[in-house]
């Protein structure tokens, strides 16, 4: 059936009028305007690195008009904070808190936009178009005293830890599990609660309530046929709604109604106003409206990824990605962690697969060993195979992501709108948990403030001790991130806090003694959403 354009001009031009004058009939409604009525469906896509980032490299530090640079000479500089990165300006209304002297302090924060020749050499201009619904974070500390660790990123800290009091530190499970156990999350049974993927090794940066590690899929078509094997998609010809049939009917009577001699011009007029009204809800009952299908990717190789071959590593991540990602657009699942334990970088100019911690490379100079370059921080060449090893990640499988989530949902936004895609690592600053780095895009349907670098550090504070070209200053607690994302995706304090105001995670300075570290932390606001986060 075809419908003319006055119609569809009427209907927009009438539709109070014709809206009052029909009956209510729910069923009858846009599938979208229904959409519109409930809670969005919210996504969480973590994904982990290893060995923190090089400050200069990962914060903007190429000079840029209108911010000056904290001049970097090598050793600290003067007063031990010229680390090489940009000032930033603006600061938040939003206090972060007061130290124990009572003193309140703020962080600053700077429009990403400003940056338009890229982030940083790290966060590159491949990003830029991503660079309104992305999130830069700087200034969050882990409260325990934490080494090389699985589920720090997400909350979780027992295990790890270099002080004598590790055996005293809460056990928490990490926030995406938190979030697929809880029934806001997932109102009805998904058919997985999560999805772990990491190429060649089956750790997770996940973890139960009861301090279990969950094992990941280590090879993409393993992924893929546990969720994809019994799965029935769409079929080639679009499904016709029940509704169709009434919208038909009613339609074909008002038609025969509007041929009666006896109607008014007012009465046609109103008519005309309920066909327009009916022709668009055919016509989005028939398909016509925004929402994208679920299309699962083809059934994927076998890929091991359980050495260091590039080939094997690209194609792994290439396959897991487009496996998970597919996964949350077909609702599958809404909860997606990769863990980048094994990546691609530089070493004496040509690419080389690398991972983490390389058992056989145990006092032997092997070029793959990305934990070793990264202690290895004064020598040039082993600080630049960190580098390109985190370019590779932000362009091959941080941006892949976004890409793939960057595609229409409904009403005009994407699956990564509804979202939060979470870069973050296992430590902060020179393998300290000082300034831990993270990376959000997606704004969880609304529910975060994008397209902002937000530094929480509070510079105004006395520098504890300096290392490599960063130091240690008191930013704010990271429980507040997870408190943040919780909140972002739709839970409240009352389902994660074990007491009141103790928000998410271990809220103790253990290991941390206040003459060594930067220990004054205002825990009244524990508990609280991020400053400057909301929109």
């Amino acid at each position: 059936m075809k419908y003319d354009r006055v119609r569809r001009r009427l209907f927009l031009q009438g539709l109070g009028g014709s809206v009052l004058a029909l009956p209510f009939m729910p069923s009858l409604l846009p599938k979208e305007a229904v959409a519109q009525t409930g809670a969005v469906v919210k996504r969480f896509f973590a994904i982990k690195s290893y060995s923190a980032q090089n400050i200069i490299d990962w914060y903007p530090s190429s000079p840029v008009s209108g911010y000056s640079v904290r001049d970097y000479g090598g050793d600290g500089g003067a007063n031990g904070k010229d680390d090489g990165t940009l000032v930033l300006n603006e600061r938040l209304s939003e206090s972060s808190g007061r130290h124990s002297n009572n003193q309140e302090y703020f962080g600053h924060y700077a429009p990403l936009s400003d940056f338009s020749d890229g982030i940083s050499r790290i966060l590159g201009p491949e990003l830029n178009p991503f660079a309104p619904k992305m999130l830069l974070l700087r200034g969050l500390d882990f409260m325990p005293d934490t080494n090389h660790n699985d589920g720090g990123m997400l909350g979780h800290y027992g295990g790890g830890s270099i002080s004598d009091q590790a055996d005293n530190i809460e056990t928490w499970p990490t926030i995406d599990q938190a979030l697929a156990e809880s029934s806001k999350f997932y109102p009805t049974t998904p058919a997985a609660r999560s999805l772990h993927l990491s190429p060649g090794r089956s750790n997770t940066f996940s973890f139960t309530a009861d301090g279990d590690q969950v094992i990941a899929d280590t090879n993409p078509k393993t992924a893929f046929d546990r969720l994809f094997g019994n799965f029935q998609p769409p079929g080639e010809e679009p499904q016709v709604d029940p509704n169709l049939k009434i919208v038909d009917r009613i339609y074909e009577d008002y038609l025969a109604a509007r041929e009666s001699s006896r109607m008014s011009a007012e009465d046609r007029q109103t008519m005309e106003r309920h066909l327009g009204f009916l022709s668009e809800l055919q016509d989005r009952l028939q398909g016509g409206g925004s929402m994208t299908s679920c299309s699962p990717p083809d059934a994927p190789p076998s890929v091991s990824a359980n050495g260091t071959d590039v080939g094997d590593i690209q194609l792994a991540f290439e396959l897991m990605i487009d496996v998970g990602v597919a996964a949350m657009q077909c609702d599958l699942t809404r909860i997606v962690t990769l863990d980048v334990y094994k990546a691609i970088g530089k070493a004496g100019g040509n690419d080389q697969g690398f991972e983490h911690s390389c058992a056989s490379c145990e006092g032997n100079p092997n070029p793959t060993d990305w934990h070793r370059a990264a202690h290895d921080w004064d020598q040039l060449d082993q600080r630049e195979k960190v580098v390109t090893i985190n370019e590779w990640i932000a362009r091959n499988v941080m941006l892949r992501v976004l890409e793939r989530l960057d595609v229409e949902e409904a009403n005009g936004q994407t699956y990564l709108d509804n979202s939060v895609v979470f870069w973050g690592n296992e430590l902060g600053m020179n393998h300290l948990n000082y300034s831990v780095p993270v990376l959000l895009a997606g704004s969880a349907g609304g529910y975060l403030a994008t397209g902002r670098y937000i530094d929480y550090i509070d510079w105004d504070r006395n520098v504890k001790f300096s290392q490599h070209n960063g130091m240690v200053i008191e930013g704010v607690p990271y429980n507040r991130l997870m408190v943040t994302l919780l909140q972002a995706m739709g839970l409240s304090p009352e389902d994660y806090e074990r007491e009141p105001g103790q928000g998410f995670g271990e809220i103790r300075t253990l290991g941390k003694s206040a003459d060594a570290f930067a220990v004054d932390y205002d825990l009244s606001q524990i508990g609280a959403v991020l400053p400057g986060i909301r929109a």
